[in-house]
């Protein structure tokens, strides 16, 4: 079964990466930067859920590692004018010390209690950004950052480093590492006498859901050459919850499913009203009340049921 799992899981992400491949060559040069936008938020998504499917933890402030990396990223650049790679190293360093506080701060809570002090903290950082205005420039954020390449080849950099991140992260959560991860969400008591500690192997899911997040704030960066406080907002926070509830949390791959479904969602609703916001809560509530376990789950539940009621006709 792990065999056909994994063999499945391969051909979907050779498929996906061929299509990927062979879009900037056919799509508009909207469409290939809204293609990078979802791969982007796919990743941060992905991280997410390394979090809440696998460890069981409901994160309400991960913009904060988002948001952290993508000034990590501008200040140097702009206000320092260092070069490329410091300011790329500290991004990468950035979150993960933020992971480690945040983990200290909020990791001896569960459920409701974890999710508001990660929330609190991620507002907390809001904060500091819209007050320092000499630093980060506020409201306005930050503009001027050179990727150094057209949006076509930023597009293949990008999800180069989204296929390289979402293959290390698969891997994680196929190892042992990744079954203790699957313990703590389902009794992390048994975890606990199992000789392990709870605290410990929390605080690593952290570190590693807040790396990886950092990626993705990197590209953010680099795609829209600026950092802005929204990247910091509960809204923003926001967004990997929503897509992850609607691929599902119990697949790797329901995150960017869902990731897509709402990038997709808003793109067209915001053409049509200003209240884009009503329309694109129903289209979630809907997929959130009748599709239980997501998309993934239900088109997963769905094909299975076919494919065993194909097995006892042919007995």
């Amino acid at each position: 079964m792990e065999k056909h799992e994994v063999k499945k899981s391969a051909t979907f992400f050779l498929v996906l990466f061929a299509v990927v491949a062979a879009f900037p060559f056919i799509g508009t040069s909207y469409g290939t930067y809204l293609t990078v936008k979802i791969g982007i938020l796919s990743l941060y998504a992905i991280a997410f859920n390394l979090l809440f499917g696998y460890c069981g933890l409901l994160s309400f402030g991960h913009a904060l590692f988002f948001s952290g990396s993508a000034y990590a990223l501008a200040i140097p650049l702009v206000i320092f004018n260092v070069p490329a790679w410091v300011g790329i190293a500290l991004a990468l360093i950035v979150p993960v010390l933020f992971a480690l506080a945040t983990g200290f701060l909020s990791l001896r809570h569960r459920e409701i209690h974890f999710a508001m002090i990660t929330l609190a903290l991620s507002m907390l950082f809001w904060g500091i950004l819209l007050k320092s205005r000499h630093l980060t420039g506020g409201e306005d954020g930050l503009a001027g950052i050179g990727r150094g390449m057209s949006v076509k080849s930023f597009y293949f950099v990008s999800f180069g480093v989204v296929f390289l991140c979402s293959a290390v992260m698969y891997r994680i959560v196929r190892s042992d590492f990744g079954l203790l991860l699957t313990g703590l969400r389902e009794n992390d008591v048994r975890v606990t006498f199992s000789g392990h500690s709870v605290m410990k192997l929390r605080i690593m899911a952290m570190v590693i859901s807040a790396f990886f997040t950092g990626v993705a704030g990197i590209l953010w960066t680099l795609l829209d050459g600026t950092a802005t406080p929204s990247v910091a907002h509960w809204s923003f926070s926001a967004v990997p919850v929503i897509a992850t509830l609607i691929g599902g949390p119990q697949s790797f791959v329901g995150p960017v499913v869902g990731t897509v479904v709402y990038v997709l969602a808003e793109d067209i609703i915001t053409k049509y009203t200003m209240y884009w916001q009503v329309f694109l809560g129903a289209v979630i509530l809907g997929i959130v009340l009748f599709f239980r376990g997501g998309v993934v789950g239900i088109v997963s539940e769905r094909v299975l049921s076919r494919f065993g009621k194909r097995a006892k006709g042919a007995a």
